[in-house]
């Protein structure tokens, strides 16, 4: 069953993300990565779009032969960065001829170097936009990005919500997470997002912890809460355990999730097959994403 089937019939889909490496010794870390994931019969394949477009082409070639080679359901990120329609168009016509039915529909991240996001002349301010034209001119499933906890650049949670709804009423079918750690701040975003008639299904990008120096990463890329229970529980152990608690602590999160009717999980591999693989292992002991007979 494709994924999209499943969200729509309420089946909760399980899901990696990967990223096409900037150098040769990264492409064989990835493609171990990649051999590990497939055993796991994941729903679908997501690959990252570069800062300012920067793997384009790389991401093009390896959902087609994540789909095409090894028969896994994959899907491209998209972002409006440094495009003009024109070229989008041609993008969008290459996944289609490649095989590939799903987009990820992004604004995309500034360019290494820049503080603020610049629209191409002829291209999109907002996902919103790329969705509208996506949905306009091609037949590809859909799918955008939603912040628990606001985006960074947003005025507010509302207008924030607003756009999320923009970005439905465009076109959008599925919504997927940036990295959270806080479910109850997550719950409360849903609930506000159904007032608003945010009906699409909500997917959670969850993100294995591997070391406590990510943290405050994280906080800066995506604004996060980082949860001092979180910490306490990271930091319990010896610097060499943490990146096992952070399997254990991710296995939680995504349990309590699916107890509360998260459409789908979607795994931040950061091209590492390990924590993705054991928390799979975690959440299939206990029931979850049973492999087909």
């Amino acid at each position: 069953m494709a994924f999209i089937d499943k969200l729509s019939a309420g089946i909760p889909t399980l899901s990696y993300e990967l990223f096409p490496p900037k150098n040769p010794a990264g492409w064989g870390t990835l493609y171990g990565t990649l051999g590990e994931i497939s055993k796991l019969s994941p729903d679908y394949i997501s690959v990252t779009y570069g800062a300012g477009g920067s793997t384009r082409s790389k991401t093009v070639d390896l959902v087609a032969r994540i789909q095409n080679e090894l028969g896994i359901e994959s899907m491209a990120h998209l972002t409006c960065v440094g495009h003009s329609r024109d070229e989008l168009r041609d993008i969008l016509a290459t996944l289609e001829q490649s095989g590939i039915g799903n987009v990820l529909a992004l604004r995309g991240d500034p360019p290494k170097g820049d503080k603020t996001f610049k629209p191409h002349p002829q291209g999109f301010a907002h996902a919103s936009d790329l969705i509208k034209f996506i949905k306009s001119d091609f037949k590809l499933r859909i799918g955008c990005a939603y912040y628990p906890e606001k985006h960074m650049e947003a005025a507010s949670l509302e207008s924030d919500i607003a756009f999320l709804k923009l970005k439905q009423d465009h076109g959008a079918q599925f919504t997927i997470s940036q990295l959270f750690f806080d479910n109850e701040s997550f719950y409360r975003f849903r609930d506000r997002c159904a007032t608003q008639g945010i009906t699409m299904p909500f997917v959670a990008g969850i993100m294995p912890v591997l070391n406590l120096g990510q943290l405050n990463r994280f906080k800066e890329l995506s604004g996060c809460a980082i949860p001092e229970s979180m910490v306490a529980f990271l930091s319990a152990g010896s610097a060499e355990s943490v990146a096992d608690r952070g399997v254990e602590f991710a296995s939680r999160q995504c349990v309590d999730l699916l107890k509360n009717g998260i459409a789908g999980i979607h795994l931040y591999s950061l091209n590492q097959s390990s924590s993705s693989v054991r928390i799979t292992e975690n959440l299939r002991k206990l029931g979850y994403f049973p492999l087909a007979a």
